[in-house]
């Protein structure tokens, strides 16, 4: 595997695809980078991935375009020109090749550099991730695109994605509930809810669900058992899908959207192995 040779910086901004994404760089060793999924920021990746990852890789977070600390798009665009994003941040970095982890929509951004840059991936990890949201007559992103847009409080919003992406057993203790709605609250760079309303519409209209058997890199699939957002079994239609694949459900309480959240052990021990072999 062809790494990195030159020290890269901790932090900062680079522009590509018309777009200036912010990233971070944690740790050394064979690079990763890590997309997060439809609303949120790559900060979210700190909390339990990046302590126990970094010690053995590069890994490189990335905030999405309309996320976080990088720039907002003029225009409507596409899960497509989102992975392209990511190929200039390689670019950019110097970075020829990479292992890749999605989540939810970050998932979707991973599924499509798999296909549009086979020659820069090294193995892809996704969890949460289905390929074929355009075909279905009705999403709940739909539905959260609309509340984010008219929601002047945020608190529809805010319960909405608590019930739909956390677990039962999450929701029942009021003290991490109140401890993570503060800490998402709390965010210095919160999405408008235009730029919510443009990652939307990418995500709504992604549908690779015919092309993944174009897929060559190793493929780890991780699947909440209790993930309401995206079943096990859509992810496991993915698996399905990309030849050699690997399906992985991971069960019992906290085993819901954010199970890298929730289930951080579990969640990072499976990826460091995978991408260790």
């Amino acid at each position: 595997m062809n790494t990195n040779v030159t020290k890269l910086p901790q932090s900062g901004a680079v522009q590509t695809n018309g777009q200036v994404l912010y990233y971070e760089v944690h740790g050394e060793g064979p690079a990763l980078v890590m997309v997060m999924g439809i609303g949120y920021d790559s900060s979210l990746w700190t909390l339990a991935q990046v302590p126990a990852l970094s010690t053995q890789f590069r890994v490189v977070l990335v905030d999405n375009r309309d996320a976080g600390r990088s720039s907002e798009a003029s225009r409507p665009y596409s899960i497509a020109d989102m992975a392209d994003d990511l190929a200039g941040l390689l670019d950019a970095l110097g970075i020829q090749r990479t292992h890749l982890l999605g989540l939810s929509m970050g998932g979707m951004i991973a599924l499509e550099f798999a296909l549009r840059h086979e020659d820069r991936l090294d193995r892809l990890v996704l969890t949460g991730t289905g390929a074929a949201p355009a075909r279905s007559a009705v999403d709940p992103i739909q539905i959260w695109s609309w509340v984010k847009a008219n929601d002047a409080t945020g608190k529809v919003f805010g319960g909405q994605q608590l019930t739909a992406l956390f677990s039962t057993a999450f929701l029942r203790n009021h003290e991490a509930v109140r401890d993570t709605a503060a800490l998402l609250a709390s965010n210095p760079y919160p999405m408008s809810p235009g730029a919510y309303g443009r990652q939307a519409k990418a995500y709504l209209q992604f549908d690779a669900l015919g092309r993944l058997g174009a897929i060559t890199a190793p493929t780890l699939v991780i699947a909440g058992e209790q993930d309401l957002l995206t079943p096990p079994w859509i992810a496991q239609e993915v698996a399905d899908g990309i030849p050699g694949a690997r399906f992985e459900v991971i069960r019992g309480d906290g085993s819901s959207h954010v199970v890298p959240i929730e289930r951080p052990d579990d969640f990072n021990r499976l990826v460091s192995d995978f991408l260790a072999e």
